[in-house]
């Protein structure tokens, strides 16, 4: 019997194995490393953010446990001359990007109530166990890897905004190095008490009104955090081929089910044909979204059980608001200053709205088996779940699906991988004949997201971790 693991680092990778060892199942697996990604991955996932969850139990119905956020502002909202909310400019090199942060960025946080319902809904282990390994992480430190580093680096303008989140992950006031340690036991203390009490901490619930509410320049209010429960829905249901593929409910799920429907099918045999062709499958997609963002940073995690159970899950902090809840080590997202969630301007949307997610944690079974994948990447969600799921489903081994050169397209522009070309050239004036920008990446780039896959066919069990964004993996034999 075999139990397989896809995630974005490798102490988020062996959470959940420990777990599969211990005997949890695929959801219990998931919510260690959810877990212990607060730790190893900081600002890509946060008990400050929010998420969603895909889960099919073996034999049963998949489920969605839906803990993404709403606009705050239900118990009033502030005067916006006392709003803590300024923009900040990062530096990527080849170009810059203007994020918008601090206090009144937060919007109530949902990923502790979510976990906490996933394991009450779907998991066997005890949550006390599964915040195990986040725990011991914690107080250790992770080693911080190549790909964290990067991120500290490109988002260290905003973490360097209050003193205790730097600290939180520095000890000197600079990014942290790679291979660096910085233990955060005030986080372990705090999921010891999560663990416990299968909830969320009661104090995080004064220090979330105290440090992100009105009178202090934020935007929540006790309304906003009543309100800030997860929900366990149906998901979107499509069919491909013989396989039948669960989905999130919002809009991320449903531009991936108008990509997939477009790709499939047989693939063009000339390169550049089939290269266009699924350009325009992704500005089909694109087309279809109707003006709905979707958000920055993520990262993904992948299980499926030995008894054939799957979770596929996604979590996001955006790129965080600057500012963590004090002496607890969490640092609060800042979707309310995500300028992509906000098309019709910020602090326009109605109190209470849910905040659209392109985030789109995927299932799929069939005759043959059963497929979890799922990835970060902002608005490039959509098309990197897509072409691998329709790799898969087409029949191609797990490693080809993840590692094949992507590519995404908006309405008149297409970015694509140019690495294993066999035509580049002819590639390149098909794209250009339909596009006005083409971009090129000459390698597999972190811009095209982490797709973290497992996946059960014919009784062979396979896990990939995208090396695109640090990908990581876990094989655990159960005798």
């Amino acid at each position: 019997m075999t139990s397989v693991v896809a995630a974005g680092n490798p102490h988020t990778a062996e959470a959940a194995a420990a777990i599969l060892r211990a005997g949890g199942n695929a959801v219990d697996a998931i919510i260690a490393s959810g877990l212990a990604a607060f730790v190893a991955e900081p600002l890509l996932a946060s008990a400050g953010g929010a998420g969603m969850m895909t889960v099919a139990p073996p034999e049963d119905a998949p489920a969605v446990v839906d803990f993404f956020s709403a606009m705050p502002g239900l118990g009033g909202t502030p005067d916006p001359a006392t709003r803590d909310f300024r923009a900040v400019e990062i530096d990527f090199g080849a170009a810059t990007q203007v994020f918008h942060v601090g206090r009144a960025s937060a919007a109530a946080p949902v990923a502790l109530a979510g976990l906490a319902e996933a394991s009450r809904q779907f998991g066997r282990l005890p949550l006390a166990e599964g915040v195990g390994p986040a725990v011991a992480l914690a107080r250790e430190g992770a080693p911080v890897s190549e790909e964290s580093a990067e991120v500290f680096r490109l988002l260290w303008p905003i973490n360097v905004l209050d003193a205790e989140t730097a600290a939180t992950y520095s000890s000197d006031g600079a990014p942290p190095a790679p291979g660096t340690r910085h233990p955060m036991p005030a986080l372990a203390d705090l999921l010891e008490v999560f663990g416990a009490r299968a909830a969320a901490p009661p104090k995080l619930r004064g220090l979330l009104l105290d440090a992100f509410g009105v009178a202090a320049g934020g935007s929540l209010t006790e309304e906003d955090l009543d309100a800030a429960v997860p929900r366990v829905t149906p998901p979107r249901m499509l069919e491909l081929g013989r396989w039948r593929v669960a989905t999130s409910p919002r809009i991320g799920g449903r531009l991936v089910g108008v990509i997939a429907k477009r790709l499939a099918g047989e693939a063009a045999v000339d390169e550049a044909d089939e290269v266009l062709r699924v350009a325009e499958g992704c500005r089909a997609g694109h087309r279809a979204k109707g003006g709905a963002p979707g958000l920055g940073s993520t990262t993904h995690i992948s299980v499926i059980d030995a008894e054939g159970g799957a979770a596929s899950m996604t979590l996001t902090n955006g790129e965080g608001a600057g500012y963590c809840l004090p002496g607890t080590g969490i640092q609060l997202n800042n979707f309310c200053g995500e300028e992509d969630l906000h098309p019709g301007g910020f602090f326009t949307l109605a109190p209470g709205a849910p905040l659209p997610s392109m985030i789109a944690p995927t299932l799929a079974r069939s005759d043959e088996g059963v497929l979890a994948l799922g990835s970060g990447g902002a608005n490039r969600i959509r098309s990197v779940v897509a072409q691998v799921l329709q790799r898969v489903v087409a029949g191609d081994d797990l490693e080809s699906a993840v590692l094949a050169p992507r590519v995404h397209a908006e309405e008149d522009a297409v970015w694509l991988e140019m690495a294993e070309r066999r035509d580049p050239a002819a590639v390149l004036h098909r794209l250009h004949a339909a596009f006005e920008n083409v971009y090129e990446f000459p390698t597999r780039a972190f811009f095209f997201g982490g797709v973290h896959a497992v996946l059960a066919r014919h009784g062979r069990f396979e896990a990939f971790g995208d090396p695109r964004r640090g990908g990581a993996t876990r094989i655990v034999r159960h005798h």
